[in-house]
């Protein structure tokens, strides 16, 4: 199979990546680096091996369902590779707008070449049963079983499906899901402490890439056709720095002010700290926590080419932060580790790699890290709590139940963003004062 990777077809390269994501559990966006960076592909057919395999993981669930009416045999109970095959041609038959005949010959080059001249003729038969009858596919009736609907219609794992249905309404569930499965907008935070939004944006522009302001904050450029963004001098300067706008929010919540003592208990890779800093003019000091050293040092390189000279790290595991910092900060946030149900569309494998259980265990987490983030609030100072999912457990009821047992603290504002009406990352946050 590695003898493919420097060559020419991009169906192989794609199907060759979906196997190996199955086999080496790996994820696809280091699979697609290593071997787009050793192939001989031109920039548009590397796109390509990159869409596809986004695209089929993003909807392996819909594809399942739509092919299983014309396999003699289960999908589930097919060789690997026979399974991927089936799917990146049917993905590119049902979503892409390459033609059918390409769609179809082409993969059954792929399948040779990847897995065998024997697993062609499987192939090409589901995939011609698949070609005449693929419009007529009826999904399960949404009347009757809305998660399954939902499982089959928009490609989630039945467990989520059913969750948001419960906490969110079928309709607001379904417009979510709808949100899931489209290409969010790559954001930049503008850094306002160097450059303007409107300079940055010119500056881009003149380059050739499409420039839109975001609509949540005043920081936040969205692009498209940039390449990559690290290659660009505006990068190199520090004139900006890829972030989610509805993560944006969340340091402007915090409201951090020049001359305050700001930390960020689970920094890394150190969006927000940063972000924090240029909010406070790089006046103050802000402390970013993180247990995993090598993301930490992540936090350090970034406030270095941004020019943050204000933040300083220290790696230490933020559930017992309070036993070793002696000393309390006006600000404090807790972006806690989540499910990250609010990012399914920016990462098409997250929602396979999800489990119902995941969701009480991070909890039981989320609620821990608040307790200590608390013990180093000031008084008359601000607690932000925020995650980056859509759940009621990890963020209304992990701040109810803070609520509930803390003592000196009030509510002042709970923000939930969703990918479908926001068009950002879906996002909890909660901000909390300490009494004076």
């Amino acid at each position: 199979m590695e003898a493919i990777v420097p060559g020419g077809d991009a169906r192989a390269l794609a199907l060759l990546t979906l196997i190996d994501y199955e086999k080496r559990d790996a994820y696809p966006g280091a699979l697609l680096s290593s071997r787009l960076g050793r192939s001989r592909l031109d920039r548009r057919d590397k796109a390509f091996v990159v869409e596809l395999v986004q695209g089929v993981l993003r909807m392996k669930s819909t594809l399942d369902w739509m092919l299983a009416g014309f396999s003699r045999r289960p999908i589930e109970t097919l060789d690997p590779g026979v399974r991927w095959a089936l799917r990146l041609s049917a993905y590119q038959i049902r979503f892409t707008s390459v033609p059918d005949y390409a769609a179809v010959d082409m993969t059954a080059r792929a399948t040779a070449e990847v897995i065998g001249r024997h697993a062609v003729g499987y192939v090409n038969a589901v995939m011609r049963a698949f070609l005449k009858g693929f419009e007529d596919v009826r999904y399960p009736d949404k009347s009757k079983d809305q998660a399954g609907y939902l499982e089959a219609r928009y490609s989630h794992p039945e467990w989520i499906a059913e969750m948001w249905v419960r906490e969110l309404g079928f309709d607001r569930a379904e417009s979510v899901c709808a949100a899931d499965n489209t290409s969010p907008p790559l954001s930049l935070r503008t850094n306002l402490f160097r450059v303007t939004r409107e300079r940055l944006s010119a500056s881009l522009r003149e380059k050739g890439i499409e420039v839109a302001y975001g609509e949540l904050t005043d920081e936040c450029v969205n692009v498209k056709g940039s390449g990559p963004l690290s290659d660009l001098e505006e990068f190199k300067r520090g004139w900006f720095t890829v972030q989610d706008q509805g993560s944006q929010i969340v340091s402007h919540l915090l409201d951090p002010r020049g001359g305050m003592s700001v930390l960020d208990m689970c920094a890394a890779p150190g969006g927000k700290a940063n972000h924090i800093a240029e909010l406070m003019g790089n006046e103050g000091s802000v402390l970013a926590l993180d247990s995993n050293g090598a993301r930490l040092r992540m936090v350090g390189e970034t406030a270095e080419r941004l020019g943050n000279t204000c933040v300083s790290t220290m790696e230490i595991d933020a559930a017992v932060a309070s036993d070793s910092i002696d000393r309390v900060f006006d600000r404090v946030l807790l972006d806690a580790p989540c499910s990250g149900l609010g990012t399914l569309a920016r990462r098409p494998d997250a929602r396979w790699r999800k489990q119902p259980g995941d969701i009480d265990r991070l909890a039981s987490l989320q609620t821990k890290l608040l307790a200590q983030a608390a013990r180093m609030v000031a008084p008359g100072g601000l607690l932000v709590y925020s995650t980056c999912t859509i759940s009621q457990r990890e963020n209304a009821g992990v701040v109810g139940e803070f609520m509930k047992n803390a003592r000196g603290f009030v509510g002042e504002t709970r923000l939930q963003l969703f990918p479908d009406t926001h068009r950002c990352d879906g996002m909890f946050a909660a901000v909390m004062r300490k009494n004076a």
